[in-house]
């Protein structure tokens, strides 16, 4: 049995901040409480709500666990943004353990290190890049910010597996930002920048475990990019391709045995997958309707038998089973969540 916690967008967002398109098409979605906690039987395939897990904080729209501790991190996306850290109970419970303020506005995404020695929060609106050491029990403490380059707005975020660099997109500047970390997980020097083309507005990114590959889709633009990398850290774009016409990607997640990337693709309502060789290649090999309307985030179960994604504007979690060539089928209706934004399992 699992747990699926799931991060929304508050009531109080639309009151200071415009839905950005392509969010405005059909502006359906509904308030969250907070974080939403689930069960998750993969034996069976059932998906139950079993209610709100955190209620006392904004817009969590995107979820982090901590990489050793039972701790879960949200950033806010709000005004005066905060990071907050949650004990999490096997049975997916919720306890407030700590907040900071995260030194920015909206903030977007949140990565943690592989040692657990900090996160990192990137905002949207101003484009500030915090860095947030953590204590030995997972507590946010002391918050440093970087100056923001003009226009920038970052929108996701990844640390290497090695832990020796930070990989943020910056969807204002169409700019991949690669920060080299020092031993302890500090910033360190200024980033590489890699461009992207005028307007595409590079949105999330993945990392194949070769290393030798990153993966970015770009909002505006439909398209899947494919970086050059060694080390996890990339180093050029090498492909672009079309997910599909007037589509809108959002998130993407390689499946855990490798070879398939799933795409989920807004204004389209489908669910892409590409085999991916971990070497750069990638070819488009299926579609299929994503189970409603907006898929804003997606997440593949760590048992690879299963994908589960998030339809924002139909306000609900759609479940697909994957068959052994990495096939999905739709399985079981829909659960009702409102404005579903970002996935997280844990084992009970």
């Amino acid at each position: 049995m699992w747990n699926v916690l799931v991060g929304g967008l508050t009531a109080e967002v639309w009151e200071h901040y415009p839905r950005p398109e392509p969010d405005t098409v059909l502006p359906t979605a509904r308030p969250a409480a907070g974080i939403e906690r689930l069960s998750f039987d993969t034996a069976s395939g059932t998906l139950r709500r079993e209610g709100t897990a955190a209620a006392d904080l904004r817009s969590p729209q995107y979820l982090e666990p901590h990489p050793t501790l039972p701790v879960l991190y949200a950033a806010e996306f709000a005004h005066s943004a905060r990071l907050v850290a949650y004990d999490t109970a096997p049975d997916g419970a919720l306890t407030p353990r700590a907040a900071v303020a995260s030194l920015g506005t909206m903030a977007a995404a949140v990565a943690v290190h592989p040692s657990g020695s900090h996160a990192y929060v990137g905002h949207l609106v101003d484009g500030v890049l915090a860095a947030v050491a953590l204590g030995p029990d997972g507590s946010p403490g002391r918050v440093e910010a970087v100056a923001p380059a003009a226009g920038a707005s970052l929108h996701h975020l990844r640390v290497t597996p090695d832990g020796t660099a930070l990989l943020v997109t910056d969807f204002g500047r169409d700019e991949l930002c690669v920060h080299r970390l020092d031993g302890d997980g500090a910033l360190s020097g200024e980033p590489t920048r890699i461009r992207f083309p005028a307007g595409s507005r590079p949105r999330h990114l993945e990392l194949d475990p070769s290393g030798r590959a990153v993966y970015v889709v770009g909002e505006s633009d439909g398209a899947l990019y494919v970086l050059d990398a060694g080390g996890h850290v990339p180093t050029a774009i090498r492909s672009v391709q079309e997910i599909a016409p007037g589509g809108s990607p959002s998130e993407l997640h390689l499946h855990p045995e490798g070879g398939t990337l799933f795409v989920g693709v807004r204004k389209a309502d489908l669910i892409a997958s590409f085999a991916v060789d971990g070497a750069g290649g990638a070819r488009l090999r299926a579609t299929v309707p994503s189970g409603g309307s907006s898929p804003r985030t997606l997440a593949v179960h760590p048992g690879g038998r299963h994908l589960l994604v998030g339809n924002w504007h139909s306000n609900e979690l759609a479940l697909f089973g994957i068959d052994g060539a990495h096939r999905l089928h739709p399985m079981s209706v829909p659960v009702l969540l409102p404005s579903p934004s970002s996935l997280v399992f844990t084992r009970r």
